[in-house]
C-alpha cells in the first residue's frame, strides 16, 4: 500500500493500522503521545510476529518502552531489554552484576529465538557482546532425575563465575552441604535448592534467601547461564594469557604490569576497568547482529539517536587517546564497539519505522508517513481544587466518556491503589470492576474497567473512542513499590549469633563479659557434643554446652566501647548488674509516670477519615509499605480515641515517616485543630516546610514556617496568624517553644528527633505532652528487643522497610582516578543533580575541595565537616539543600536527617578505610528520588591492598544491592542507636553490661513496677552421657550451627522443634543420628522448662531431676509416681526426683525421662 506521493500522510483506522505499517518497508510514524507508540507496536506484533528491534536514544526511554510493550502485548516475558554497561569507554569501573545478568539472559533468548521484541539503546547496540559460540558452549541445563556428576558440576559453576559461600543470599553464589546444592542464578528472582541422590538430581525447588526455606513447588529444569560476561577459566583463561601478551608487546608494556593483570585473572578477581579486556578471553567479540537475523527496526526519535551515536564515538576516541597518553594497557575501540558507520550499515539492511515527535517536512525525504491522532492525559489533573478534587474531576470525565460509549481502561500498579481508586469512584456513582489480563480490543463501550499492570502513562484515541489512563495521570507521579521478596529481605533481622566470630565479646548471664574463641567438639561430664569456648580474665575458660546457649548474647555496647573481660567468680560483674538495675529502675519509673499521666488526661476525639481524607491519601506519590500503612493506621486510631496520643514513629531517613506526620496533621486540620511541627534545625524547618506545603498544595490547609530565617516582621505576622487560627500547620525550630508563641486551638504537636533538643526544651515538651496529642518522629533505629520492652509505655510504630525500590543504587569500586571522578561529577551535574564527595580527613579536606574544584571547574564546590561552628556548617548545608552549591566535599558526620533528592551521586574516598556499617549509612544518603543513583567507592591502586581487602571489595561490588551483606552492619547500628534514644546515663549502663542484658533488665523492671509477677528464667542443664549435636560434616558453617543451637535451646514447645527439624531437613538434608538425638534432648528440655526443672543427671544407674521450688507440678502427681513403684521412684526434701533404671544406655534414660515428665503434666 505505497502512496504515489511520498509526502502523503496516511490516517488509517485502528484496525487497518498494522496492515498499513506492514505494507511499507520504510515508514515514519507520527502523532504518538503517552504510550500510544507501544500500543501501536503491540498491534503490529499481533498481526505479524516477526521480531521487532527497538532502538532508543536513552536508557530511560528503553526501560519505559520495554515495560509498556510488555503490558500491551500481555506477554512481558517475550519482550527483552539489552542494557549497556552504564560505564563510559575505558572507565575504571566494573559493570554491575545485575546488568551483566540481564544482558546474558537477553543474549540467550535471542539465540533461542524466544524474543518477540528486543529493546536496545544506542550504547548497547554499539557495544560488542560475548561470542554466540562461546555462550552456546557455556550454557547447560539441569533437569530433575538426570545424572550430573558433582565433581564436574562444581568446577563448572566456578568457571561460570559463581562464588562459593556458606549461605546463599546473593545472585551469582552457590553453597554445597551434603547432598544439597544451593544456587542463585542471576537470571532468576530467587535461588534454587538442588537435592541429589548420588549424582542424580532428585528435585529442585526455589527457596527464600531471607528465611532459607524452600518453596512448595518444583522446578523441572533449570538453565545455567554464566554469572559474568568475562569468563576467566579453562580455555578462556589460556586465550586471555596468550592475547594479553600479544597486545602488551604491541604497546610496549613492561612484563611486570602485564603479569600483575594476569595474576589477578588467575585468581578470578577482576579489577576496576578490566572488563574492557573481555575480547582477550575469546579472541574477539560478536555484535548483536550475530544473534539477530531479520526482523523490523523501530527507531524512537532518530535525531536523538544520531546525536547519541556521535557522542559515544567521541567518547571512544577520547578514551583511546587518554589510555595511550598515560601509557596504559588497553584494547582499540573497534575491538569493543561498532563504529558509527558499521552500525549504520547493519541497520540499513532492515525495514524500519521511525517514530518522530516533530513533523519536519523535508523535500528530499522520500519516506511515507503514517499518522495517528492521539491525545495525552495531561489535562486530567488540572484545576483539582477548584473542581472538587481529583476524584470528582475524574468521575465527571469518566461519566462524560461513558455517555459517548468510549472504551475506558484505568491501570494501577498495585492492588491497594486499585481498590482505593475503586472506592473513590464508587462514592461518585461509578462501579468499576477490577480485572486481570485485559484484552484492550475486547473492552466494552461505556463499561470502564480497572486492571493491574506496569504502564508508564496512558493516552487517548478520540477517533476510536478509546482512553487508557494510569494512576500517575490521576494522582501524580507514583514510585514503584519494591517486590514482596525485596521487602522481606529489607526487614530481615539476623540473630546476633549469626554474626559471632572468634575473638568477639559475649555476655554470660552469670559470669559477665568474656571472649568467644570458637565452637569446640568435646567429651565432658559424659556428654559428647559441641561447646562454646569462652575466655575470661586471667585466661580462665568456660566450656558452655550448646543446649545452654541462651545464657550468652553477643556483646554490643556504645559506639567504640571496649570493656575489660570479667573474672570468673569475681564480684565486678554482679556490681555492674546492680548498678545497671538501679539506672534502669529510674528510667522505668519515669516512663511509668508519663504513662499514668497520659492515661488520666482526655484528649480531643477526632472523627474517622472521610472521603476527602481518602482522596488526599490516594494522592501520595508512593505505594505505602505494610509497616508504613500500619503506622498511619496506628496514628489515626490513636486520634479517634479519647486518650491523649503519645506515639513514636521510628524509621530511617526516606522510609516515609514524614508522610505519616502529614496525614496526622491533615486529619487534625480537617477537624478544625491547629498543628505545631517542631524540628531541631533551621535547615530541617525549611525542608519540612517545603515538603508539607507541596503535599498539601491542592487542599484548603494553610502551612507556615517559623525560624530565624524569617525577618522580625515576618515572625510577628506569623505569630499573629497562628493566634488568630489563620494558620493550620506551623513548622519551626525551638522558636515554637518560646512564650510569645500562642495558638488559637492547638490539637497536635509533631516533634522530629526529640533527643536532639536540650533539657529546657524537653521540659517544655513534657508540659505540652499532657495537654495535646503528641507524635514523635525519630530516625534512630530502635532495636526490636527495646521495642518490645517499651511496648505499652510509649506507643511505638516501627517502619523498617524502605518505602519504594526507587532504582537500585549502582555501586562501583574504583581506583582513585581523576578522569573517573570528573566524569562521575559531570554526569550528575548534566542532569541537574548534586554530588557528595566524602573525604574523612579534616586536616586536608580543604586541599581536597580545591583539587575537586580544579578538576571540575564547572562545579560549585563547598566544604562541610564536624569541626566547623554550628552556624557555619548550617550555612553550608542550607546552600547545598537550596542548590546554590552542587558538590559538597564533606566528612562522614554531615547531618543524615536531611533529604536531598537532587543528590544522586556519592563518591567515597579511601573506601577501604570504612567499615561496612559506615558505607551502608553513607550510601543511603543518595537515591531518594526516581532517578538512578550512583555510589563510587574509591580505593588506592590494587597493588597496595592485601588479598583479604581485595576479596572483601570483590564481595562488595557483587552485591546486587548493598542489602544482604549489610544486614549484619545495620543490626549493630540499631543496637548502638538505643543509646541515643535513652540518653547518656543509660548508654553507660549499656556499655557496662551489653545491650541485650540491659533490655532484659528493663523489661523485668517495668513488669515489676507494674505489679506483674515475673518468674526467674529456667535454663535446664541436661547431663545424660549422650552424643547429641549438629555434626560439622552435616552443617559446615559454625555460625549457622550457632544459630540453630540458639533456636533449639530457645524453643518453648514441641511444635517449634518440629518446625526446626523440618527446616534442618529442608536446608541440609536428612539429619544424622547425633542430630536426631539432639532433637530428642531438646524435647526433654522443653518439658523441663514447662515443669520448672533445673537439672537432669544420669550416672549410668539412676536418673535425677532437680525441681525449682516454684514448680507447677502438683504433689499428688509425685505421690502417684511413688505409690506406683516405690523401689523405682524417690523424692527428697530438696525437691529432687530419683528414678532407678539399672545399667542402661543414655538413650534409654532419655526415653524414660521424657515418659516420666509427661506423666507429671
Amino acid at each position: 500500500m505505497t502512496p504515489s506521493d511520498p509526502h502523503t500522510e496516511l490516517h488509517p483506522a485502528l484496525d487497518e493500522l498494522a496492515a498499513t505499517l506492514e505494507g511499507l518497508p520504510h515508514t515514519e510514524l507520527l502523532g504518538m503521545t503517552g504510550t500510544s507508540c507501544a500500543f501501536v507496536l503491540a498491534r503490529l506484533l499481533a498481526e505479524n510476529p516477526a521480531p521487532l528491534l527497538i532502538l532508543a536514544a536513552s536508557q530511560e526511554q528503553a526501560v519505559r518502552i520495554t515495560a509498556d510493550l510488555g503490558f500491551y502485548l500481555g506477554r512481558p516475558d517475550q519482550v527483552f531489554y539489552l542494557p549497556h554497561w552504564e560505564m563510559r569507554p575505558y572507565e575504571a569501573l566494573l559493570p554491575h552484576p545485575a546488568i551483566e545478568a540481564t544482558r546474558l539472559a537477553t543474549l540467550a533468548a535471542l539465540a533461542d529465538g524466544r524474543a518477540l521484541a528486543l529493546v536496545m539503546t544506542v550504547r548497547s547496540v554499539m557495544q560488542r557482546v560475548m561470542p554466540r559460540r562461546v555462550l552456546a558452549g557455556l550454557r547447560s541445563c539441569l533437569r530433575e532425575q538426570e545424572l550430573h556428576p558433582r565433581e564436574a558440576l562444581l568446577p563448572h559453576l566456578a568457571e561460570l563465575g559463581y562464588h562459593a559461600v556458606p549461605l546463599v543470599e546473593d545472585p551469582g553464589t552457590f553453597s554445597v552441604r551434603g547432598d544439597l546444592l544451593d544456587l542463585y542464578p542471576p537470571t532468576l528472582p530467587e535461588p534454587v535448592r538442588i537435592e541429589f541422590f548420588g549424582d542424580q538430581i532428585e528435585r529442585m525447588r526455589p527457596f527464600d534467601p531471607t528465611t532459607q526455606r524452600s518453596r512448595e513447588h518444583h522446578i523441572a529444569s533449570l538453565e545455567l547461564l554464566p554469572a559474568r560476561e568475562m569468563i576467566l577459566a579453562g580455555e578462556h583463561l589460556e586465550t586471555f594469557a596468550r592475547t594479553l601478551k600479544q597486545r602488551a608487546d604491541a604497546l610496549g608494556i613492561a612484563r611486570p604490569q602485564r603479569e600483575a593483570l594476569l595474576e589477578e585473572a588467575r585468581e578470578g578477581l577482576l579489577g576496576p576497568g578490566h572488563s574492557f579486556f573481555m575480547p582477550l578471553c575469546y579472541d574477539g567479540l560478536d555484535t548483536i547482529f550475530d544473534y539477530v537475523t531479520g526482523g523490523r527496526l523501530v527507531r524512537l526519535d532518530p535525531p536523538a539517536i544520531a546525536q547519541e551515536m556521535d557522542r559515544l564515538s567521541d567518547e571512544i576516541s577520547e578514551g583511546e587517546h587518554r589510555m595511550a597518553n598515560h601509557g596504559e594497557l588497553y584494547l582499540p575501540g573497534d575491538a569493543l564497539y561498532l563504529s558509527g558507520n558499521e552500525l549504520a550499515d547493519s541497520l540499513a539492511l532492515l525495514p524500519h519505522i521511525d517514530v518522530t515527535t516533530l513533523r519536519l517536512y523535508d523535500l528530499e525525504e522520500q519516506t511515507p508517513r503514517v499518522a495517528l491522532h492521539t491525545e495525552s492525559n495531561a489535562d486530567l489533573r488540572s484545576n483539582q481544587q477548584q473542581d472538587g478534587g481529583l476524584a470528582a474531576q475524574l468521575a465527571s470525565r469518566l461519566h462524560g466518556w461513558q455517555k459517548q460509549n468510549w472504551r475506558l481502561l484505568l491501570v494501577c500498579h498495585q492492588q491497594g491503589q486499585a481498590e482505593r481508586l475503586q472506592a473513590l469512584l464508587a462514592g461518585r456513582g461509578l462501579d468499576l470492576p477490577l480485572r486481570d489480563g485485559i484484552d484492550i480490543a475486547k473492552l466494552e463501550p461505556g463499561r470502564p474497567v480497572i486492571t493491574l499492570g506496569e504502564l508508564s502513562s496512558g493516552f487517548r484515541l478520540p477517533d476510536e473512542h478509546l482512553a487508557i489512563i494510569t494512576e500517575e495521570e490521576i494522582f501524580g507521579r507514583r514510585a514503584r513499590r519494591r517486590s514482596g521478596a525485596a521487602e522481606a529481605r529489607a526487614k530481615a533481622r539476623l540473630s546476633s549469633l549469626a554474626e559471632l566470630r572468634e575473638g568477639d565479646l559475649v555476655v554470660h548471664a552469670d559470669h559477665g563479659i568474656g571472649r568467644y574463641q570458637g565452637l569446640q567438639h568435646l567429651q565432658l561430664q559424659g556428654n559428647e557434643g559441641d561447646f562454646l569456648n569462652l575466655e575470661y580474665a586471667g585466661k580462665d575458660r568456660l566450656y558452655l554446652p550448646v543446649e545452654r546457649i541462651e545464657k550468652i548474647q553477643k556483646y554490643v555496647g556504645a559506639e567504640g566501647a571496649m570493656p575489660r573481660l570479667d573474672r570468673m567468680g569475681g564480684g565486678a560483674w554482679e556490681k555492674a548488674k546492680l548498678k545497671a538495675r538501679a539506672a534502669v529502675e529510674e528510667l522505668a519509673r519515669e516512663l511509668l509516670q508519663i504513662y499514668a499521666r497520659r492515661e488520666m488526661h482526655e484528649g480531643f476525639h477526632y472523627s474517622p477519615p472521610d472521603a476527602m481524607f481518602r482522596e488526599f491519601e490516594a494522592a501520595f506519590p508512593y505505594e505505602e509499605t505494610a509497616d508504613q500503612m500500619a503506622a498511619i493506621n496506628d496514628v489515626l486510631t490513636d486520634m479517634q480515641t479519647p486518650r491523649a496520643m503519645d506515639r513514636v514513629i521510628c524509621g530511617d531517613v526516606g522510609y516515609g515517616k514524614t508522610e505519616v506526620a502529614i496525614r496526622a496533621a491533615y486529619k487534625a486540620a480537617l477537624d478544625g485543630k491547629q498543628v505545631a511541627v517542631l524540628v531541631p534545625t533551621t535547615i530541617l524547618a525549611r525542608q519540612h516546610g517545603q515538603t508539607f506545603a507541596e503535599r498539601l498544595k491542592d487542599t484548603p490547609v494553610t502551612v507556615a514556617s517559623l525560624s530565624r530565617l524569617n525577618s522580625s516582621a515576618e515572625q510577628k505576622q506569623i505569630l499573629q496568624q497562628a493566634a488568630d487560627g489563620k494558620i493550620d500547620i506551623l513548622i519551626g525550630t525551638h522558636r515554637l517553644l518560646q512564650r510569645d508563641v500562642r495558638f488559637k486551638d492547638l490539637g497536635l504537636l509533631i516533634v522530629d528527633e526529640e533527643q536532639r533538643f536540650g533539657v529546657t526544651h524537653k521540659e517544655r515538651l513534657k508540659k505540652l505532652r499532657a495537654e495535646v496529642d503528641l507524635l514523635t518522629l525519630t530516625a534512630t533505629p530502635i532495636p526490636r528487643t527495646l521495642h518490645m520492652s517499651l511496648l505499652g509505655l510509649r506507643d511505638l510504630s516501627v517502619i523498617d522497610t524502605p518505602p519504594v525500590d526507587r532504582q537500585v543504587i549502582r555501586t562501583y569500586v574504583s581506583r582513585f582516578d581523576d578522569d573517573l571522578i570528573r566524569q562521575a561529577i559531570l554526569n550528575e551535574l548534566r542532569r541537574g543533580g548534586q554530588v557528595f564527595f566524602v573525604h574523612n580527613r579534616v586536616q586536608n579536606i580543604g586541599a581536597m575541595a580545591e583539587f575537586i574544584q580544579s578538576l571540575v571547574p564547572e562545579a560549585t564546590v563547598a566544604v562541610g565537616h564536624g569541626q566547623m561552628t554550628e552556624k557555619a556548617l548550617e550555612a553550608v548545608m542550607m546552600d547545598f539543600v537550596e542548590g546554590k552549591t552542587n558538590v559538597l566535599v564533606c566528612s562522614t558526620i554531615i547531618e543524615n536527617g536531611l533529604d536531598i533528592p537532587r543528590a544522586n551521586t556519592i563518591i567515597v574516598n579511601r573506601a577501604d578505610c570504612f567499615g561496612l556499617a559506615q558505607l551502608y549509612q553513607l550510601r543511603g544518603r543518595v537515591g531518594r528520588s526516581h532517578l538512578r543513583a550512583y555510589a563510587y567507592l574509591l580505593i588506592p591502586g590494587e597493588s597496595t591492598l592485601t588479598h583479604e581487602a581485595r576479596e572483601r571489595l570483590r564481595v562488595l561490588t557483587e552485591l546486587t544491592e548493598l542489602g544482604a551483606g549489610f544486614r549484619i552492619a545495620s543490626h549493630d547500628l540499631e543496637l548502638r542507636g538505643a543509646g541515643d534514644l535513652l540518653g547518656p546515663k543509660q548508654s553507660g549502663q549499656i556499655a557496662a553490661i551489653g545491650f541485650e542484658m540491659y533490655a532484659e533488665l528493663l523489661e523485668d523492671t517495668i513488669a515489676e513496677l507494674k505489679g506483674q509477677q515475673r518468674e526467674d528464667r529456667i535454663d535446664p542443664e541436661i547431663r545424660l552421657g549422650l552424643s547429641a549435636f549438629l555434626p560439622e560434616k552435616y552443617l559446615p558453617d559454625p555460625n549457622q550451627r550457632l544459630v540453630f543451637y540458639k533456636q533449639l535451646a530457645s524453643a518453648e514447645d514441641e511444635e517449634t522443634l518440629y518446625d526446626l527439624a523440618d527446616e534442618l531437613r529442608d536446608r541440609f538434608g536428612d539429619p544424622p543420628d547425633p542430630t536426631l538425638l539432639l532433637m530428642e534432648v531438646m524435647k526433654l528440655r522443653v518439658l523441663m522448662k514447662r515443669l520448672r526443672i533445673a537439672t537432669a543427671d544420669y550416672d549410668g544407674h539412676s536418673l535425677t531431676f532437680g525441681f525449682a521450688q516454684d514448680t507447677p507440678v502438683q504433689p499428688d502427681k509425685i505421690i502417684a509416681l511413688l505409690d506406683m513403684d516405690p523401689k523405682k521412684y524417690s523424692f527428697s526434701p530438696d525437691f529432687r526426683l530419683g528414678i532407678r533404671l539399672g545399667r542402661q544406655p543414655g538413650e534409654a534414660a532419655l526415653g524414660e525421662a521424657k515418659k516420666a515428665l509427661q506423666g507429671l503434666i
